[in-house]
């Protein structure tokens, strides 16, 4: 797996001031948050302007295929009011979500399921919003 994860500033802005509100409201998401914490905190933070077009940022969809099963689904990286599994929309919060941030096409990225660790492989990123100029979404 490729550790090094790449962020843009303003992900990081945004979602430390997420961070710090879930930790107001005594969220059960205790252990998603800490994890998220560590990752944006220690992921190289870059201008929006010039994040490569390969990276998963807030709101980026991605196509990811499981490890084990070797399915493939679609998924959209949202902030949690946004969130909804059924439509692929998942949440910063939870462990996918917060697994896939700053990573390229091409990393494998690993996080916990009720029965272990789940492994993942970033197939391909169909949106990234960097990439199409919107630099504030």
């Amino acid at each position: 797996m490729d550790n090094q994860i790449i962020i843009t500033e303003l992900d990081y802005v945004r979602l430390s001031k997420l961070i710090l509100a879930e930790r107001d409201v005594k969220t059960n998401e205790v252990r998603n948050l800490a994890f998220l914490s560590e990752e944006i905190n220690r992921a190289e933070k870059v201008d929006s302007r010039v994040i490569e077009p390969d990276f998963v940022t807030m709101n980026s969809t991605v196509e990811i295929i499981d490890e084990d099963t070797k399915k493939s689904m679609t998924v959209k990286l949202v902030y949690p009011r946004e969130s909804d599994f059924r439509n692929g929309r998942i949440s910063i919060l939870s462990p996918l979500g917060a697994a896939l941030l700053g990573y390229k096409t091409g990393s494998i990225i690993a996080f916990d399921v009720p029965k272990g660790v789940k492994k993942m492989k970033i197939k391909s990123i169909i949106y990234q919003p960097e990439a199409q100029g919107e630099y504030t979404v």
